[in-house]
């Protein structure tokens, strides 16, 4: 690729310097320019040595000194770069010059970048001896308005072939050719024939409808064809003295050319790429036109007044309401008198005020139905601000509406069942302490006043009646207290945990067998976290082996968002296959000779844990002990942290 670039350069340079005007040197048209900045658009930067060393072989080629020939071509190629890079950065990439705005791009660039290589490129044929420095502002402005030309004819062409994504079609080829032929010969004739006087040169401007034409039918390859055809004669007559340019002064003759290629390269150009952003522009248009005709969103538009101008298919099918039937007519037709009047006052003064509107509606059909339907109407701006029309989208939520409903059903249901579960709950616990204290207090009596008379297995039996009594009120107190967690009236508040677990510690009996770290604050109900923690930690004081009391640590680690508390002792521990059973409701792995207990305390720790927001957790090696981890959220405003 380095080779080829290089040697195109050299090629395209000889023949720009058959049109040069100023001393074999300096040429009105430099295509090679057109050619090297084209080169970096579509090849990269990488390409920049090609060029140098085309220019350099080019310039040496024409006898000058090696050191000009190289400064020529830093020149020249510094030229290049800074274009390329300018071009490439407006345009985001390679440009296509299918837009106005990248062809005005080109045309700034080639106006500008040009200045680079004609300071420096005369400068160096003046040090060299080539030119003498008295004509070096001659040598300047020729230079720069042969870049530019260069730049404006040649680099778009180049550009707009080597883009595969255009398509090329036979027929529109042959058409192509035809006319960049008729146009060369057109021009040639006018610029060539000396039919006409010097003054004449407004037939140059005959020139135009092949320029119009190519950009109409052929796009921005068309028009920078017809460009290059049409402007090579007049460049090549004005260069040998003849045609519509020619003047005794070279300067004069130079100007009027570049005048002429500048305008029409231009004309075609901007031409091309403003019918190019038409058509993409109608794409565009014809693509969201689909894309709402065949959307499952109803849309809606209509003009400032609220009559609708369109509606699409999904309007159609959700409503019953035909097209043709509406359009022109104000969409209060689908009222059903469930929307309050003051709500579509503000709907109307949201919209006109050119805010957008969102909220929910039920609708009327055509055949008397109704359905939901949550819209959004926004306001549509002309160039000077005017409201022209507004659109409305509206979603068929029917179906969710219905589901939202069904929801509140089974929650209203759910939400009466449990709370006659609680006061079932509550009665029971509270109902049946009565007959129990009654079996109690008679079983007391009878040992007092008849004990003397019963043997020792009689007052086993009435030991044993007295214990299983206190155990079911244990029990009782317990599943109130696991069916009230829910009901708690207080607010949480931040909650000491260093205190909480130094109450349950006196509560479990456990001084001196409890070794507490440092616990932070939490968020919380107090009574409800002292609760779990007694628990935890008398499971822990209490399943101990025989002959040995176990110890029980109580710590904290901050996990990210998270507060990880374990209560650890080093009793008879737990085996794996009962870790996932233990936190349900009566789950019990002892006997109440063994180990008292009701069953109800894991399960009311884990469900205090996970009301708090948090989760709880078990590791154990039987017979080494017991790890029971709490997650409890870290507090995050300043008033669940405040103690």
């Amino acid at each position: 690729m380095l080779v080829g670039v290089a040697v195109a350069y050299v090629l395209s340079a000889k023949l720009g310097f058959a049109m040069a005007f100023v001393g074999g040197n300096v040429s009105a048209v430099w295509i090679p320019s057109g050619l090297g900045v084209a080169a970096l658009l579509v090849g990269g930067l990488r390409l920049w040595p090609a060029l140098w060393a085309g220019a350099f072989l080019a310039t040496a080629d024409t006898g000058a000194p090696l050191l000009t020939a190289a400064g020529i071509a830093s020149g020249n190629t510094l030229e290049y770069i800074v274009a390329a890079v300018v071009l490439r950065r407006l345009a985001g990439g390679v440009p296509t010059f299918r837009s106005v705005r990248q062809v005005v791009a080109l045309a700034a660039v080639a106006a500008m970048a040009p200045a680079v290589s004609a300071l420096l490129g005369t400068a160096s044929l003046c040090l060299g001896g080539v030119a003498p420095w008295a004509i070096y502002w001659i040598i300047v402005k020729t230079w720069w308005l042969g870049d530019s030309a260069g730049m404006l004819l040649v680099t778009p062409l180049l550009v707009a072939w080597s883009q595969s994504r255009l398509p090329l079609h036979g027929q529109r080829m042959g058409e192509l050719a035809l006319l960049a032929a008729l146009a060369a010969a057109a021009s040639a004739s006018i610029f060539g024939a000396q039919l006409w006087e010097a003054d004449d040169h407004v037939f140059a401007y005959l020139m135009f409808p092949f320029l119009i034409w190519a950009a109409l039918r052929h796009g921005i390859r068309g028009a920078a064809t017809v460009v290059l055809a049409v402007n090579i004669p007049a460049i090549v007559f004005t260069a040998q003295g003849m045609g519509l340019f020619a003047r005794p002064d070279q300067t004069q003759s130079l100007l009027l050319l570049q005048a002429f290629m500048t305008v029409a390269a231009l004309t075609a150009l901007v031409t091309a790429a403003a019918l190019a952003e038409r058509d993409a522009a109608s794409d565009r248009a014809r693509l969201l036109g689909h894309a709402v005709e065949q959307s499952a969103t109803t849309v809606m538009i209509t003009d400032p007044q609220g009559n609708l101008t369109f509606v699409n298919r999904a309007f159609v099918d959700l409503t019953g309401h035909r097209a043709e039937d509406v359009i022109g007519t104000n969409p209060r037709f689908l009222k059903t008198g469930h929307t309050h009047p003051d709500e579509y006052a503000r709907l109307w003064e949201t919209i006109s005020s050119g805010r957008t509107w969102r909220g929910e509606f039920l609708n009327r059909t055509a055949d008397g139905g109704v359905i939901w339907g949550l819209a959004t109407i926004s306001p549509v701006r002309d160039e000077d601000g005017r409201i022209t029309h507004y659109i409305g989208t509206e979603e068929d939520i029917t179906a969710r509406k219905a589901g939202e409903a069904r929801l509140r059903r089974a929650l209203a249901k759910v939400e009466r069942a449990k709370a006659e579960l609680e006061r079932v709950a509550y009665a029971v616990t509270h109902t049946l302490q009565e007959p129990l204290r009654g079996i109690g207090g008679f079983t007391q009596l009878i040992e007092r006043r008849y004990g003397a008379q019963l043997d020792a297995e009689g007052r086993g039996y009435l030991q044993r009646v007295v214990e299983s009594t206190h155990r079911m009120q244990r029990l009782f107190r317990d599943l109130m207290d696991y069916a009230l967690i829910d009901q708690v009236q207080e607010v949480d508040t931040p909650v000491d945990l260093a205190a909480v677990v130094r109450a349950a510690v006196e509560a479990c009996g456990g001084a001196g067998r409890v070794e507490v770290g440092p616990l932070p604050v939490v968020s919380g109900n107090a009574t409800q976290l002292r609760h779990v923690m007694t628990h935890l930690i008398g499971n822990g004081l209490t399943y101990h082996p025989p002959g040995r009391l176990s110890r029980v640590t109580v710590t904290a680690d901050r996990d990210t968002d998270m507060w990880k508390i374990v209560i650890a002792d080093d009793g008879i521990g737990i085996a794996d296959e009962y870790h996932d059973r233990l936190f349900n409701l009566f789950v019990r792995l002892h006997t109440e000779q063994e180990y008292p207990g009701s069953g109800v305390g894991l399960a009311y720790c884990r469900r205090v844990v996970e009301r708090h927001g948090g989760a709880v957790g078990l590791e154990s090696d039987p017979g080494l002990g017991t790890r029971v981890i709490l997650w409890l959220p870290v507090p995050s405003t300043p008033e669940e942290i405040a103690a």
